[in-house]
């Protein structure tokens, strides 16, 4: 190995090194300082309400925003339901012979598109359905501020995705 190449070697394994050493000593990633909120519900609604949309809350206690053509629908998941799942119902059905053609379809969304996550879905009915969906663990919490911010995110991309199946879908 050459000095330069060697020298090289060494700072980047320094450098890797005081990293290590520096994130050991660090707070653990999403633990915040002041109040903190989990998604809750009621957290959720209150959030929704001041984005002027009206909630409702299915047989199944799940959380759902409604619109014409999609509803989204928020889901809880972990111990202490921490982790927060919006998924986005297109209201619009497909034969099931169709799913090859629309999974391509989504694919290209899912290439172009770093969010969100969109696939088919099979349910009783034997209809292929769409979903898109947003997801995040909150375990370390988060400001409520932030939340409100975090779910007007996912609801403008999820309505942008909406708006993009009625052209391409």
């Amino acid at each position: 190995m050459s000095g330069r190449l060697r020298s090289l070697a060494t700072s980047a394994v320094t450098a890797a090194r005081t990293a290590v050493e520096r994130r050991s000593v660090a707070p653990p990633i999403g633990r915040r300082e002041g109040p903190t909120v989990l998604p809750s519900n009621k957290v959720l609604q209150s959030i929704l309400k001041e984005y002027s949309l009206r909630s409702v809350i299915d047989d199944d206690g799940d959380l759902a925003v409604r619109w014409d053509s999609f509803s989204i629908y928020f889901f809880h998941y972990g111990q202490d339901d921490e982790v927060l799942q919006a998924r986005l119902y297109l209201n619009r059905r497909f034969e099931v012979e169709l799913r090859p053609t629309l999974a391509l379809v989504l694919d290209d969304w899912n290439r172009s598109k770093l969010f969100p996550k969109a696939y088919t879905v099979l349910p009783d009915d034997g209809l292929v359905g769409i979903c898109a969906e947003q997801a995040f663990d909150f375990e370390g919490g988060i400001s409520r501020q932030q939340l409100k911010f975090t779910i007007g995110m996912w609801l403008q991309s999820l309505q942008q995705f909406a708006d993009w199946t009625e052209e391409h879908v």
